[in-house]
């Protein structure tokens, strides 16, 4: 028996020994694990960046941008972002995003282990990675200082900053940096911007069920975005109001009327930033002041004028699809998702002349390789810039050399519109695209086009300040001319292959007759007008194709050539911004009209009476049904690859640039009068009469005759009304010109040869 207890008593003992060396062993790899895992976080915290800096943090903020009126035109900046105080966030917006981002906001240290556990638990169950479990405090450590990637070792790096950021700052704080830095779509940061895009105004003023949908939005502002997806954006509102109601701040009453809304959003926000003259003031910025200025809350005050600016996007638009649908060109949505799923429903058959929609894999140079369905096709393409993932209009035909089935990708019909004020040069409409969407590439500054007929106005002024009137005569036969610029023999023709005898200067320009005006060229010499167009900032060649606008211009520099001819000679500077002032109050810059006299009031005022004869009597005709006083000039180029109309009242002028972005034809018949023009009249439809209704006026030495209708002369030059010929300056007009024009070139020139 004693032997018995023995053998238990040592048995007992000896798994006690057991017991404590495994229980060493164990509590030893335990304080090893410890060690390791406190260097491994040591090491990490190590190389934290310092959560004490956000005591200063001053994230990007939009700089806004004025009108004319000193209204809100929209921004341009780094990111959309206006910063507010957590004081001027209505609670239930707060309690929204709480409810749905971190119910335990006002509880955790940092890092809620709950959560973790959900999320852990609710993964293992569905076998994949639903749910996340990350903190306002870790969402806005992750933004703030860490990349986006999901490894492990993030994970943990932004565990220990939110641990941090709680131990420096209060929950109110970090709430208020999260608010204002959150991306929530639609290019805006933080819930004021936010509010701002979707619904047109405030955080202040947002209802209860808006601030649902602005909360639901963090998970993936691109798949709920209010503007694309309704159906999807109420599901998740709805969610988010659920989760209120869960959490006590929604009453059962309130939870159950505010999911029978329906999703309300501000339609005409939807391509807001999206604009021509934004980009161009932009570049501007940047240009003279760096990128600072559009990350620190700068304030510029512009010379656009928001209404124009909305009207002449609408009318440009409207006057290029007209065109395309006109003559039979293929046009594309506007909205690249509307785009992006007509491509995907597209049946394709591979025949000549079918025209679908591809999307661009690459650029190199001048070609692209496009995708149509499953097949790929390189092919060359000269137009504005497209980049990869660009879906373009692109048609099969049939090469001849190859013998094989190829692919053209075809431009977008296009257009541009710029408008001035007569009087100072401000720039008040910019709309460089019928669709920035479609293409941010602004033509109306940075597209150089021939601008036909439209330059005629320059030989006419140039033929008056040689002692011409619009009542001289002058020959409209087909001549021959010499062309340096090819090295041949260039006969001009006129439209439709019209002929003419001798006709007056008057008729010549308003009915546009080329032989005319090449004529008249030859007759004064390419001194006077190349002078005329260096005044008015154009670069006239010595070429008797210069007559018909063989040079290229933008449409902001021809508009501004007109703003001279209606402010009688006073060339006035365009520019666009009026004051610029810092986030502390201080003047960067300020501007203020800038204008000169360069021509001759005179004979300006009688090229005016012959421009507005272009409107009652010639090739701008349909515009005398605006009832103000306005003229203006017509232009088209060959095979109608250009199309223009540049015209006034005497308070704006305005310029239209209509045509493909390669030399393409848009068609037979589309004459500046016909795809230009149109847009032009619906623009001064409302543009002309926001100013009184005016005549321009008449300065000294300029009279009135009827002739038999009325018509302006230069004082002393009158009796050349009817058929007489004056080919000779007058003496009166050689001293008007001094100290305006160089002498030099007012010598009567001698036709070439």
């Amino acid at each position: 028996m004693a032997y018995s207890l023995f053998r238990i008593s040592h048995s007992s003992h000896l798994i006690i020994i057991v017991v404590r060396r495994v229980y060493f062993v164990v509590f030893g790899v335990f304080i090893f694990f410890l060690i390791i895992l406190g260097v491994f976080f040591f090491t990490l915290s190590l190389n934290l960046p310092p959560v004490e800096t956000l005591k200063d943090w001053k994230p990007p903020v939009a700089t806004l941008v004025y009108d004319v009126k000193d209204r809100p035109f929209g921004d341009v900046a780094i990111q959309r972002r206006y910063y507010v105080e957590l004081k001027d966030i209505p609670p239930h917006v707060r309690q929204a995003f709480i409810s749905v981002e971190d119910k335990n906001f006002y509880k955790h240290p940092g890092v809620d282990p709950f959560a973790i556990l959900r999320a852990l638990l609710a993964n293992i169950r569905h076998k994949e990675l639903r749910q996340g479990a990350s903190t306002i405090t870790q969402q806005l450590a992750r933004n703030l200082f860490l990349t986006p990637d999901k490894s492990f070792k993030r994970k943990l790096k932004e565990a220990l900053l939110a641990l941090r950021i709680e131990r420096h700052y209060t929950k109110d704080q970090i709430l208020e940096m999260y608010l204002n830095y959150i991306y929530l779509g639609q290019g805006a940061y933080g819930v004021e911007a936010a509010s701002r895009t979707y619904f047109g105004k405030s955080v202040k003023e947002l209802t209860l069920d808006e601030a649902a949908l602005l909360a639901g939005l963090p998970k993936a502002p691109t798949r709920y975005n209010p503007f694309r997806n309704p159906e999807r954006v109420k599901e998740r509102r709805d969610y988010v109001l659920m989760r209120m109601h869960e959490n006590g701040y929604l009453s059962e009453e309130d939870y159950r009327r505010f999911v029978e809304r329906p999703i309300r959003v501000r339609a005409e926000n939807r391509y807001y930033g999206m604009d021509y003259f934004l980009d161009f003031l932009k570049e501007y910025l940047v240009e003279r002041y760096g990128e600072v200025v559009l990350a620190g809350g700068y304030k510029v005050y512009t010379t656009i004028d928001r209404d124009l600016q909305e009207h002449a996007r609408e009318v440009l638009k409207r006057g290029v699809l007209k065109v395309a649908r006109t003559n039979g060109i293929p046009f594309l949505p506007e909205d690249p998702y509307d785009v992006a799923k007509k491509y995907e429903e597209q049946r394709i058959e591979e025949k000549p002349g079918k025209v679908y929609i591809g999307k661009v894999l690459s650029v190199k140079g001048g070609s692209v390789v496009v995708e149509v369905k499953d097949r790929q096709f390189e092919a060359e393409f000269k137009g504005h810039p497209i980049e990869r993932g660009d879906y373009v209009l692109v048609k099969f035909y049939q090469d001849r050399k190859r013998k094989e089935l190829r692919l053209e990708v075809l431009p977008d019909l296009q257009g541009a519109l710029v408008s001035l004020d007569v009087k100072t040069g401000a720039i008040v409409a910019m709309v460089g695209g019928y669709s920035y969407l479609r293409s941010p590439f602004n033509r109306a500054v940075h597209a150089r086009r021939q601008p036909g007929s439209a330059i005629k106005p320059i030989i006419y002024l140039a033929a008056l300040m040689k002692g011409y009137t619009q009542a001289s005569l002058v020959d409209a036969t087909p001549r021959s001319f010499y062309d340096p610029s090819t090295g041949k023999d260039w006969t001009p023709d006129n439209y439709e292959g019209a002929e003419y005898g001798e006709i007056t200067l008057r008729t010549a320009l308003a009915k546009s007759v080329n032989t005319a005006t090449v004529n008249l060229l030859a007759d004064i010499g390419f001194d006077l007008p190349m002078e005329i167009g260096r005044l008015l900032g154009l670069d006239l060649k010595p070429y008797y194709s210069m007559a018909l606008g063989s040079i290229e211009v933008t449409p902001l520099q021809l508009t501004s050539a007109f703003q001279v001819f209606a402010n009688l000679g006073v060339r006035c500077e365009p520019y666009f911004i009026k004051k610029i002032v810092g986030p502390d109050g201080s003047v960067l810059e300020e501007n203020s009209p800038k204008c000169e006299k360069v021509l001759p009031p005179q004979e300006t005022r009688v090229l005016v009476d012959m421009l507005r004869a272009v409107v009652l009597e010639g090739t701008g005709a349909s515009a005398s049904s605006i009832q103000r006083i306005v003229a203006g000039k017509t232009g088209t180029t060959n095979d109608y690859m250009d199309a223009w109309f540049v015209g006034f009242s005497p308070y704006i002028v305005a310029g239209v640039w209509v045509g493909f972005d390669t030399k393409r034809s848009m068609g037979k018949g589309m004459a500046g009068s016909r795809a230009a023009l149109p847009v032009w009249i619906d623009y001064m439809y409302v543009a002309s009469y926001i100013h009184p209704h005016s005549d321009f006026p008449i300065p000294e030495g300029v009279v009135v005759v009827n002739c038999p209708k009325p018509m302006l002369f230069v004082a002393g030059t009158e009796g050349a009304c009817g058929a007489e010929e004056q080919k000779q300056p007058s003496q009166e007009t050689e001293k008007g010109l001094e100290g305006i024009v160089d002498p030099k070139h007012l010598r009567r020139m001698e036709s070439p040869r």
